[in-house]
Protein backbone atom coordinates (compact mmCIF):
# COMPACT_ATOMS: atom_id res chain seq x y z
CA UNK A 1 0.00 0.00 0.00
CA UNK A 2 1.25 3.52 -0.83
CA UNK A 3 2.55 5.32 2.25
CA UNK A 4 0.55 8.46 2.88
CA UNK A 5 1.45 11.46 5.08
CA UNK A 6 -0.26 11.72 8.47
CA UNK A 7 -1.96 15.07 7.90
CA UNK A 8 -3.91 16.81 5.17
CA UNK A 9 -1.31 19.57 4.93
CA UNK A 10 1.42 16.95 4.76
CA UNK A 11 -0.34 15.32 1.82
CA UNK A 12 -0.74 18.70 0.13
CA UNK A 13 3.02 19.19 0.35
CA UNK A 14 3.73 15.69 -0.98
CA UNK A 15 1.42 16.36 -3.93
CA UNK A 16 2.99 19.76 -4.59
CA UNK A 17 6.47 18.20 -4.61
CA UNK A 18 5.35 15.49 -7.01
CA UNK A 19 6.06 12.64 -4.60
CA UNK A 20 2.79 11.09 -5.72
CA UNK A 21 0.08 12.02 -8.19
CA UNK A 22 -3.45 12.94 -7.23
CA UNK A 23 -4.77 9.76 -8.75
CA UNK A 24 -2.21 7.73 -6.78
CA UNK A 25 -3.16 9.62 -3.64
CA UNK A 26 -6.88 8.95 -3.99
CA UNK A 27 -6.36 5.35 -4.98
CA UNK A 28 -4.27 4.78 -1.86
CA UNK A 29 -6.85 6.50 0.31
CA UNK A 30 -9.67 4.41 -1.09
CA UNK A 31 -7.67 1.25 -0.51
CA UNK A 32 -6.94 2.31 3.05
CA UNK A 33 -10.66 2.92 3.66
CA UNK A 34 -11.54 -0.58 2.46
CA UNK A 35 -8.79 -2.08 4.61
CA UNK A 36 -9.55 -0.19 7.82
CA UNK A 37 -13.33 0.12 7.91
CA UNK A 38 -13.93 -3.55 8.82
CA UNK A 39 -11.95 -2.79 11.98
CA UNK A 40 -13.70 0.46 12.93
CA UNK A 41 -17.23 0.18 11.45
CA UNK A 42 -17.70 3.85 10.59
CA UNK A 43 -18.69 3.79 6.90
CA UNK A 44 -22.31 3.78 5.68
CA UNK A 45 -21.81 4.35 1.95
CA UNK A 46 -18.67 4.38 -0.19
CA UNK A 47 -18.79 6.96 -2.94
CA UNK A 48 -18.00 5.97 -6.49
CA UNK A 49 -14.99 7.51 -8.21
CA UNK A 50 -15.97 10.69 -10.03
CA UNK A 51 -14.78 12.11 -13.32
CA UNK A 52 -12.83 14.79 -11.44
CA UNK A 53 -10.66 12.09 -9.88
CA UNK A 54 -9.45 10.55 -13.11
CA UNK A 55 -8.47 13.62 -15.12
CA UNK A 56 -4.78 14.26 -15.58
CA UNK A 57 -2.68 15.89 -12.88
CA UNK A 58 -1.82 18.68 -15.30
CA UNK A 59 -5.50 19.46 -15.77
CA UNK A 60 -6.03 19.43 -12.02
CA UNK A 61 -3.09 21.76 -11.47
CA UNK A 62 -4.64 24.27 -13.81
CA UNK A 63 -7.67 24.48 -11.54
CA UNK A 64 -5.60 25.70 -8.53
CA UNK A 65 -7.66 23.50 -6.26
CA UNK A 66 -6.13 23.45 -2.79
CA UNK A 67 -7.83 20.18 -1.81
CA UNK A 68 -7.34 18.21 -5.03
CA UNK A 69 -6.16 14.71 -4.15
CA UNK A 70 -7.55 14.94 -0.60
CA UNK A 71 -10.13 12.37 0.54
CA UNK A 72 -12.77 13.31 3.10
CA UNK A 73 -15.67 11.48 4.76
CA UNK A 74 -18.78 13.23 6.03
CA UNK A 75 -21.61 12.54 8.43
CA UNK A 76 -24.52 10.86 6.66
CA UNK A 77 -26.69 13.92 7.14
CA UNK A 78 -25.62 15.81 4.01
CA UNK A 79 -27.31 15.43 0.64
CA UNK A 80 -24.85 14.27 -2.01
CA UNK A 81 -25.36 14.36 -5.76
CA UNK A 82 -28.12 11.86 -6.54
CA UNK A 83 -28.27 10.42 -3.01
CA UNK A 84 -30.35 11.23 0.05
CA UNK A 85 -28.56 10.43 3.33
CA UNK A 86 -29.68 7.68 5.70
CA UNK A 87 -29.52 9.97 8.77
CA UNK A 88 -28.35 7.09 10.94
CA UNK A 89 -31.63 5.28 10.26
CA UNK A 90 -30.72 3.38 7.10
CA UNK A 91 -28.20 3.35 4.26
CA UNK A 92 -29.78 6.19 2.30
CA UNK A 93 -31.35 6.03 -1.13
CA UNK A 94 -30.78 7.07 -4.70
CA UNK A 95 -32.59 10.26 -5.70
CA UNK A 96 -31.78 11.13 -9.32
CA UNK A 97 -31.24 14.83 -9.78
CA UNK A 98 -30.74 15.59 -6.07
CA UNK A 99 -28.12 18.31 -5.65
CA UNK A 100 -25.28 18.01 -3.18
CA UNK A 101 -25.46 20.09 -0.01
CA UNK A 102 -23.91 23.52 -0.36
CA UNK A 103 -21.06 22.64 2.03
CA UNK A 104 -20.28 19.45 0.09
CA UNK A 105 -20.21 21.45 -3.13
CA UNK A 106 -17.86 24.06 -1.66
CA UNK A 107 -15.35 21.37 -0.71
CA UNK A 108 -15.67 19.80 -4.15
CA UNK A 109 -15.09 23.21 -5.73
CA UNK A 110 -11.78 23.25 -3.86
CA UNK A 111 -10.93 19.84 -5.34
CA UNK A 112 -11.73 17.58 -2.38
CA UNK A 113 -13.11 14.09 -2.99
CA UNK A 114 -15.73 12.61 -0.70
CA UNK A 115 -14.70 9.01 -0.08
CA UNK A 116 -17.71 8.02 2.00
CA UNK A 117 -20.69 8.99 4.08
CA UNK A 118 -20.22 7.82 7.64
CA UNK A 119 -22.23 6.61 10.62
CA UNK A 120 -24.10 8.98 12.92
CA UNK A 121 -26.47 8.65 15.85
CA UNK A 122 -29.99 8.14 14.53
CA UNK A 123 -31.40 11.48 13.36
CA UNK A 124 -28.46 13.18 15.14
CA UNK A 125 -29.91 12.33 18.57
CA UNK A 126 -27.31 10.89 20.89
CA UNK A 127 -24.11 11.84 22.71
CA UNK A 128 -22.54 8.39 22.18
CA UNK A 129 -21.75 6.36 19.07
CA UNK A 130 -24.46 3.79 19.74
CA UNK A 131 -26.88 3.12 16.89
CA UNK A 132 -29.08 0.04 16.79
CA UNK A 133 -29.13 0.08 12.97
CA UNK A 134 -25.35 -0.23 12.55
CA UNK A 135 -22.42 -2.02 14.12
CA UNK A 136 -20.85 -0.05 16.96
CA UNK A 137 -18.16 2.39 15.84
CA UNK A 138 -14.83 1.51 17.43
CA UNK A 139 -12.73 4.23 19.05
CA UNK A 140 -9.30 3.94 17.38
CA UNK A 141 -7.55 4.97 20.61
CA UNK A 142 -9.07 2.25 22.77
CA UNK A 143 -11.77 -0.21 21.66
CA UNK A 144 -13.50 -0.06 25.05
CA UNK A 145 -13.72 3.74 25.12
CA UNK A 146 -16.91 5.51 24.09
CA UNK A 147 -17.12 7.21 20.71
CA UNK A 148 -19.02 10.43 21.25
CA UNK A 149 -21.92 11.46 19.08
CA UNK A 150 -23.78 12.28 17.14
CA UNK A 151 -20.99 12.75 14.56
CA UNK A 152 -19.44 9.47 15.69
CA UNK A 153 -18.43 8.08 12.30
CA UNK A 154 -16.84 11.39 11.29
CA UNK A 155 -14.54 11.27 14.31
CA UNK A 156 -13.66 7.60 13.87
CA UNK A 157 -12.91 8.09 10.16
CA UNK A 158 -10.43 10.86 10.92
CA UNK A 159 -8.88 9.33 14.05
CA UNK A 160 -8.39 5.97 12.31
CA UNK A 161 -6.80 7.68 9.28
CA UNK A 162 -9.57 6.49 6.96
CA UNK A 163 -10.06 10.12 5.91
CA UNK A 164 -8.04 13.32 6.19
CA UNK A 165 -10.96 15.33 7.54
CA UNK A 166 -14.70 15.21 7.98
CA UNK A 167 -17.73 17.40 8.37
CA UNK A 168 -20.34 16.81 11.01
CA UNK A 169 -23.14 18.82 12.53
CA UNK A 170 -23.15 20.19 16.07
CA UNK A 171 -26.46 20.95 17.80
CA UNK A 172 -25.49 20.32 21.43
CA UNK A 173 -21.90 19.11 21.11
CA UNK A 174 -22.22 16.57 18.31
CA UNK A 175 -18.84 17.47 16.76
CA UNK A 176 -17.00 18.47 19.92
CA UNK A 177 -17.92 15.39 22.01
CA UNK A 178 -16.53 12.84 19.52
CA UNK A 179 -13.48 15.06 18.99
CA UNK A 180 -12.86 14.88 22.74
CA UNK A 181 -13.34 11.10 22.96
CA UNK A 182 -11.19 10.36 19.90
CA UNK A 183 -8.39 12.87 20.52
CA UNK A 184 -9.09 15.16 17.56
CA UNK A 185 -9.50 18.81 16.86
CA UNK A 186 -13.23 19.55 16.63
CA UNK A 187 -14.51 22.94 15.48
CA UNK A 188 -18.10 24.09 15.89
CA UNK A 189 -18.45 27.08 13.62
CA UNK A 190 -20.44 30.22 14.27
CA UNK A 191 -24.14 29.60 13.72
CA UNK A 192 -24.89 30.61 10.12
CA UNK A 193 -21.28 30.88 8.94
CA UNK A 194 -21.58 27.83 6.67
CA UNK A 195 -24.75 27.25 4.68
CA UNK A 196 -27.06 24.50 5.94
CA UNK A 197 -28.67 24.08 2.51
CA UNK A 198 -28.98 20.36 1.84
CA UNK A 199 -28.25 19.41 5.46
CA UNK A 200 -31.07 17.68 7.31
CA UNK A 201 -32.02 19.59 10.47
CA UNK A 202 -32.52 18.60 14.07
CA UNK A 203 -32.96 21.98 15.76
CA UNK A 204 -32.31 24.63 13.09
CA UNK A 205 -31.59 27.55 15.41
CA UNK A 206 -28.88 25.50 17.15
CA UNK A 207 -27.49 23.40 14.27
CA UNK A 208 -24.03 24.35 13.04
CA UNK A 209 -21.70 22.61 10.63
CA UNK A 210 -18.48 21.51 12.28
CA UNK A 211 -15.13 20.07 11.27
CA UNK A 212 -13.05 17.19 12.57
CA UNK A 213 -9.34 17.14 11.74
CA UNK A 214 -5.98 15.84 12.91
CA UNK A 215 -4.43 19.29 13.18
CA UNK A 216 -5.41 22.93 13.34
CA UNK A 217 -3.67 23.54 10.01
CA UNK A 218 -5.80 20.79 8.44
CA UNK A 219 -8.97 22.31 9.86
CA UNK A 220 -7.93 25.71 8.51
CA UNK A 221 -7.64 24.28 5.01
CA UNK A 222 -11.16 22.87 5.23
CA UNK A 223 -12.57 26.10 6.68
CA UNK A 224 -10.96 28.16 3.92
CA UNK A 225 -12.62 25.97 1.31
CA UNK A 226 -16.00 26.21 3.04
CA UNK A 227 -15.89 29.99 3.46
CA UNK A 228 -14.28 31.40 0.30
CA UNK A 229 -14.03 35.16 0.44
CA UNK A 230 -14.90 35.15 4.13
CA UNK A 231 -14.63 38.49 5.86
CA UNK A 232 -13.63 37.02 9.21
CA UNK A 233 -10.96 38.96 11.05
CA UNK A 234 -7.35 37.79 10.70
CA UNK A 235 -6.01 35.65 13.51
CA UNK A 236 -4.27 37.26 16.46
CA UNK A 237 -0.61 36.58 17.14
CA UNK A 238 -1.06 36.57 20.91
CA UNK A 239 -4.73 36.23 21.89
CA UNK A 240 -5.77 37.21 25.40
CA UNK A 241 -7.12 34.23 27.31
CA UNK A 242 -9.56 33.91 30.17
CA UNK A 243 -10.06 30.54 31.86
CA UNK A 244 -13.10 29.01 33.51
CA UNK A 245 -11.91 26.08 35.59
CA UNK A 246 -14.96 24.96 37.61
CA UNK A 247 -14.34 24.71 41.34
CA UNK A 248 -16.48 21.58 41.62
CA UNK A 249 -17.48 18.70 39.37
CA UNK A 250 -14.15 18.17 37.59
CA UNK A 251 -12.09 15.02 37.85
CA UNK A 252 -8.71 15.80 39.42
CA UNK A 253 -6.84 14.91 36.23
CA UNK A 254 -8.97 17.27 34.13
CA UNK A 255 -8.62 20.12 36.61
CA UNK A 256 -4.85 19.61 36.76
CA UNK A 257 -4.52 19.60 32.96
CA UNK A 258 -6.57 22.79 32.59
CA UNK A 259 -4.65 24.53 35.37
CA UNK A 260 -1.32 23.58 33.79
CA UNK A 261 -2.48 24.87 30.41
CA UNK A 262 -3.68 28.13 31.97
CA UNK A 263 -0.23 28.59 33.48
CA UNK A 264 1.46 27.75 30.19
CA UNK A 265 -0.69 30.17 28.18
CA UNK A 266 -0.34 33.06 30.63
CA UNK A 267 -4.09 33.32 31.16
CA UNK A 268 -4.85 36.81 32.41
CA UNK A 269 -8.02 35.97 34.35
CA UNK A 270 -9.30 32.78 35.98
CA UNK A 271 -12.76 32.13 37.32
CA UNK A 272 -14.10 29.17 39.26
CA UNK A 273 -17.75 29.75 38.42
CA UNK A 274 -19.61 30.81 35.29
CA UNK A 275 -22.82 32.10 36.79
CA UNK A 276 -24.83 31.97 33.55
CA UNK A 277 -23.87 28.42 32.62
CA UNK A 278 -26.88 26.70 34.16
CA UNK A 279 -29.42 29.14 32.70
CA UNK A 280 -27.88 29.11 29.22
CA UNK A 281 -27.88 25.32 29.31
CA UNK A 282 -31.56 25.28 30.22
CA UNK A 283 -32.38 27.73 27.42
CA UNK A 284 -30.45 25.65 24.89
CA UNK A 285 -32.40 22.56 25.94
CA UNK A 286 -35.70 24.39 25.52
CA UNK A 287 -34.77 25.26 21.92
CA UNK A 288 -33.48 21.74 21.28
CA UNK A 289 -36.60 19.95 22.55
CA UNK A 290 -39.08 22.31 20.88
CA UNK A 291 -37.38 22.36 17.49
CA UNK A 292 -36.62 18.63 17.50
CA UNK A 293 -40.32 18.01 18.21
CA UNK A 294 -41.21 20.18 15.24
CA UNK A 295 -38.69 18.42 12.99
CA UNK A 296 -39.95 14.96 14.03
CA UNK A 297 -43.59 15.73 14.73
CA UNK A 298 -44.91 13.10 12.35
CA UNK A 299 -42.74 10.35 13.80
CA UNK A 300 -43.69 11.32 17.33
CA UNK A 301 -47.40 11.27 16.59
CA UNK A 302 -47.11 7.94 14.73
CA UNK A 303 -44.86 6.44 17.39
CA UNK A 304 -42.26 5.39 14.81
CA UNK A 305 -39.17 6.94 16.40
CA UNK A 306 -36.55 5.09 18.40
CA UNK A 307 -36.13 5.66 22.12
CA UNK A 308 -33.05 7.83 21.64
CA UNK A 309 -34.86 10.18 19.25
CA UNK A 310 -37.95 10.31 21.46
CA UNK A 311 -35.79 11.32 24.41
CA UNK A 312 -34.74 14.46 22.54
CA UNK A 313 -37.97 15.31 20.71
CA UNK A 314 -40.81 14.15 22.97
CA UNK A 315 -40.38 16.81 25.71
CA UNK A 316 -40.95 19.47 23.06
CA UNK A 317 -44.54 18.33 22.55
CA UNK A 318 -45.49 19.12 26.13
CA UNK A 319 -43.25 22.11 26.76
CA UNK A 320 -45.11 25.44 27.14
CA UNK A 321 -44.81 27.49 23.96
CA UNK A 322 -44.05 30.66 25.90
CA UNK A 323 -40.86 29.05 27.24
CA UNK A 324 -39.63 28.61 23.70
CA UNK A 325 -40.72 32.09 22.63
CA UNK A 326 -38.96 33.68 25.60
CA UNK A 327 -35.76 31.71 24.93
CA UNK A 328 -35.76 32.91 21.31
CA UNK A 329 -36.67 36.49 22.24
CA UNK A 330 -33.91 36.85 24.83
CA UNK A 331 -31.19 35.08 22.86
CA UNK A 332 -29.57 38.17 21.38
CA UNK A 333 -29.46 40.09 24.66
CA UNK A 334 -28.03 37.09 26.51
CA UNK A 335 -25.33 36.67 23.85
CA UNK A 336 -24.40 40.34 24.20
CA UNK A 337 -24.29 40.05 27.98
CA UNK A 338 -22.03 37.01 27.73
CA UNK A 339 -19.79 38.79 25.23
CA UNK A 340 -19.43 41.84 27.48
CA UNK A 341 -18.71 39.71 30.53
CA UNK A 342 -16.18 37.30 29.03
CA UNK A 343 -15.02 38.22 25.52
CA UNK A 344 -14.99 42.00 25.41
CA UNK A 345 -11.57 42.20 27.07
CA UNK A 346 -10.41 38.69 26.13
CA UNK A 347 -10.18 36.94 22.79
CA UNK A 348 -10.70 33.36 23.96
CA UNK A 349 -12.47 31.72 26.89
CA UNK A 350 -10.92 28.41 27.91
CA UNK A 351 -12.99 25.77 29.72
CA UNK A 352 -13.32 21.98 29.99
CA UNK A 353 -14.52 19.83 27.09
CA UNK A 354 -15.47 16.86 29.27
CA UNK A 355 -15.46 17.05 33.08
CA UNK A 356 -14.08 13.52 33.37
CA UNK A 357 -11.66 11.19 31.61
CA UNK A 358 -13.08 9.51 28.50
CA UNK A 359 -15.41 6.79 29.85
CA UNK A 360 -15.89 3.30 28.47
CA UNK A 361 -18.85 2.82 26.18
CA UNK A 362 -20.49 0.39 28.59
CA UNK A 363 -20.57 3.04 31.31
CA UNK A 364 -22.63 5.46 29.22
CA UNK A 365 -24.92 2.91 27.53
CA UNK A 366 -28.29 2.36 29.25
CA UNK A 367 -29.03 -1.27 30.05
CA UNK A 368 -25.49 -2.25 30.95
CA UNK A 369 -24.77 -3.31 34.51
CA UNK A 370 -22.15 -0.57 34.93
CA UNK A 371 -24.27 2.19 33.34
CA UNK A 372 -23.84 5.56 35.08
CA UNK A 373 -26.34 8.20 34.01
CA UNK A 374 -24.19 10.97 35.48
CA UNK A 375 -21.32 10.06 33.17
CA UNK A 376 -23.66 9.96 30.19
CA UNK A 377 -25.05 13.40 30.97
CA UNK A 378 -21.58 14.79 31.58
CA UNK A 379 -20.62 14.17 27.95
CA UNK A 380 -22.56 17.26 26.90
CA UNK A 381 -22.60 19.24 30.16
CA UNK A 382 -20.21 21.88 28.78
CA UNK A 383 -21.47 21.83 25.20
CA UNK A 384 -25.08 22.75 24.38
CA UNK A 385 -25.13 26.20 25.95
CA UNK A 386 -22.52 27.38 23.41
CA UNK A 387 -24.95 26.52 20.60
CA UNK A 388 -27.56 28.75 22.25
CA UNK A 389 -25.10 31.66 22.07
CA UNK A 390 -24.14 30.73 18.51
CA UNK A 391 -20.43 31.39 19.15
CA UNK A 392 -17.62 29.33 17.61
CA UNK A 393 -16.00 26.71 19.82
CA UNK A 394 -13.02 24.43 19.41
CA UNK A 395 -12.02 21.26 21.26
CA UNK A 396 -8.50 19.82 21.25
CA UNK A 397 -6.37 17.45 23.34
CA UNK A 398 -4.10 19.03 25.96
CA UNK A 399 -2.96 16.04 28.05
CA UNK A 400 -3.43 12.31 28.63
CA UNK A 401 -5.23 10.56 31.46
CA UNK A 402 -4.05 7.52 33.43
CA UNK A 403 -5.09 5.20 30.57
CA UNK A 404 -3.35 7.30 27.94
CA UNK A 405 -6.62 8.66 26.57
CA UNK A 406 -6.94 12.35 25.72
CA UNK A 407 -7.95 15.08 28.13
CA UNK A 408 -9.34 17.94 26.05
CA UNK A 409 -9.97 21.62 26.58
CA UNK A 410 -12.61 23.74 24.87
CA UNK A 411 -12.03 27.27 23.58
CA UNK A 412 -14.75 29.81 22.74
CA UNK A 413 -14.23 32.95 20.67
CA UNK A 414 -16.31 35.83 19.41
CA UNK A 415 -18.69 35.16 16.51
CA UNK A 416 -16.93 34.60 13.17
CA UNK A 417 -13.47 34.45 14.77
CA UNK A 418 -12.78 30.81 13.96
CA UNK A 419 -9.37 31.76 12.63
CA UNK A 420 -8.38 33.15 16.03
CA UNK A 421 -9.21 29.78 17.57
CA UNK A 422 -7.36 27.82 14.88
CA UNK A 423 -4.26 30.02 15.01
CA UNK A 424 -4.12 29.63 18.78
CA UNK A 425 -4.58 25.87 18.49
CA UNK A 426 -1.91 25.66 15.80
CA UNK A 427 0.64 27.41 17.99
CA UNK A 428 -0.20 25.25 21.00
CA UNK A 429 -0.19 22.08 18.92
CA UNK A 430 3.24 22.75 17.43
CA UNK A 431 4.64 23.60 20.83
CA UNK A 432 3.26 20.47 22.48
CA UNK A 433 3.06 17.84 19.76
CA UNK A 434 5.33 19.02 16.94
CA UNK A 435 4.38 19.62 13.34
CA UNK A 436 2.83 16.23 12.61
CA UNK A 437 -0.68 16.67 14.04
CA UNK A 438 -2.31 16.13 17.40
CA UNK A 439 -3.36 12.54 16.82
CA UNK A 440 0.28 11.44 16.44
CA UNK A 441 0.52 11.98 20.20
CA UNK A 442 -1.96 9.12 20.70
CA UNK A 443 -0.92 6.89 17.79
CA UNK A 444 0.66 4.27 20.04
CA UNK A 445 -2.84 3.36 21.24
CA UNK A 446 -4.19 2.56 17.79
CA UNK A 447 -4.80 -1.15 17.40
Amino acid sequence: MTTLPATLTGLQLALALGKLSRQESLSAQRQRLKTLDPRYHCVVHIMADTADEVVSDAAQADKHQALAGIGLAHKDIFNTAGRAPGLGHDHGRSVPGLAAASAIQQLQNAGASQLASVVMAEYACGATGDNAHFARCINPLNPAAVVGGSSSGSAVAVASEIAYGAMGTDTAGSVRIPAATCGLLGLKTTHGLISQEGVHPLAPSLDSIGLLARSAADAQQLLDALTPGSNTRPSLAEPRLKAWIPETGLHDSVAAALTALADECSVTQRIGQLAEHRLLTALSEILLHHEAATTHQSGLLNNTLSTSVQAVALPGLVMPLDWYQAAVRDRGSRARTFFNAHLKDHDILMLPALPQPVPDGSVVTPGNTDFDVKQLLSLHSFMGWVNYLGFPSLVMPIASDARGLPICAQFIARPFEERTLLAFADGLEIKRFGHCGITRHFSHLQS
